[in-house]
């Protein structure tokens, strides 16, 4: 590398690390033992400003002024799309990138906002995780980073057109493959014994960029902790990607089987390893062994956590303002949930391919909401009007250039009586 070459290398990182370093002038983390840097959680982009902010304040003679604002579009991107905790200074770099992100003069980041329609919408950090985020990746799971690369780097706006484009198309192909993969990683799971305490499916047919999603899915189909897994036949190994539930460490589940893989890391709800071919069938009895032992016996379902009971009425734009204070919501910074009980569905009708557009009242108010991708709760409110207990977000929305309040509908059941 670098230093064999006679080069002062400087390496970031933001992943935990053993006692062995990588030899370099600074090894800048503040996971690695003895660090004391106050907060630890930054992801990659996160670690890289925090060297650029000290290179800003110490500037070398005849080098450019660097302008740390500027860059806060990129580090809220990469902060929110590598699911780092938004707490500490990962949230004020989220809060302040997204100010910076919605007048970005980035052409590619104003390609990709304009592709994905994220410009008719409020741009916070669901814009990139749901929008933004799985389009730049799309390009490292299915052909090269290097596009996304180009469409962040280009001063040229015909360019970032034709690049936020390609990256759109590359995300339709992701989205379809995943679904196909994925319908046949749940034919795989379909025959394992329904007291199967981890599901893994593997095939050649799953890309390495791809295998993540995969188990995803299934852990979200059967509330189970999954693995999906590809073949490296030129080497003789695999490569397995973990989605876990609360009910099991997934990094520590394979930490028991550490003398069995090649290598391993992540940490309790996701992680990634390699297993050579001979060793597979010894770790897959392991594994098998060791959800038996953590999860026999618990009634394993997922559960949603309600921050408070109230009323429909009670629900307004102070209310909204007071609960943006609390942005950006995230991974390890949820967004509320309340409870509304015995609400009138007064209405309900399937939108796009499987949401579930509703009007709800209670009597003083009538709301309209949104329940994402819960089309099959349709079959239980008919016929209409239906009384339940409702959870939701409380959210707003543009339309026809009109910024309403709605709700976003994460659970519903019947009323009692």
């Amino acid at each position: 590398g670098g230093t064999a070459l006679g080069l002062d290398m400087i390496v970031t990182d933001h992943h935990s690390v053993g006692e062995i370093l990588p030899r370099a002038v600074a090894v800048i983390n503040p996971k690695q033992p003895g660090d004391k840097y106050p907060f630890q959680e930054f992801a990659g982009v996160g670690i890289a400003f925090k060297l650029a902010q000290a290179l800003a304040q110490t500037p070398l003679p005849g080098a450019e002024t660097l302008n740390l604002d500027a860059l806060l579009d990129l580090v809220a991107l990469g902060t929110v799309a590598d699911l780092v905790p938004l707490v500490g200074e990962n949230r004020t770099l989220v809060k302040r990138g997204i100010a910076r992100l919605i007048q970005t003069e980035r052409p590619g980041l104003q390609a990709l906002i304009q592709q994905t329609g994220a410009k008719t919408r409020i741009v916070n950090a669901g814009t990139i995780g749901f929008y933004l985020g799985p389009r730049l990746n799309a390009a490292g799971r299915i052909e090269h980073a290097r596009t996304a690369y180009k469409l962040l780097s280009t001063e040229y706006p015909g360019e970032a057109e034709q690049l936020a484009a390609q990256l759109e198309t590359t995300n339709r192909d992701r989205q379809k493959l995943t679904d196909e993969l994925t319908q046949k990683a749940r034919a795989m799971a379909a025959q394992l014994p329904p007291d199967e305490y981890i599901l893994i499916a593997g095939s050649p047919d799953f890309p390495e960029g791809i295998i993540g999603l995969i188990a995803s899915k299934m852990q979200e189909d059967a509330y189970r902790p999954a693995i999906a897994m590809t073949h490296q036949v030129d080497r003789g190994q695999m490569r397995g990607s973990a989605r876990s539930i609360p009910e099991f460490n997934i990094i520590a589940a394979l930490d028991e089987c550490a003398e069995l893989l090649v290598r391993h890391g992540g940490h309790a709800a996701a992680a990634g390893f390699t297993v050579t071919n001979e060793k597979f069938p010894a770790l897959h009895a392991r594994l098998r062994a060791i959800a038996a032992r953590e999860l026999r016996g618990l009634d394993l379902k997922p559960t949603l956590s309600i921050d408070a009971v109230a009323e429909l009425s009670a629900m307004n734009w102070e209310v909204l303002a007071q609960l943006e204070r609390l942005q950006p919501f995230g991974y390890g910074n949820r967004e509320p949930v309340f409870l509304s009980k015995n609400v009138l569905v007064k209405n309900a009708r399937i939108v796009g391919a499987d949401h579930l557009a509703l009007t709800l009242s209670d009597g003083a108010v009538a709301w309209d909401a949104i329940a994402f991708r819960q089309k099959e709760m349709l079959a239980q409110l008919t016929p209409l009007p239906k009384q339940v207990d409702v959870a939701y977000h409380l959210a707003s929305k543009v339309w026809n250039g009109e910024t309403r309040l709605q709700l976003e509908i994460k659970d519903m059941r019947i009323a009692d009586g």
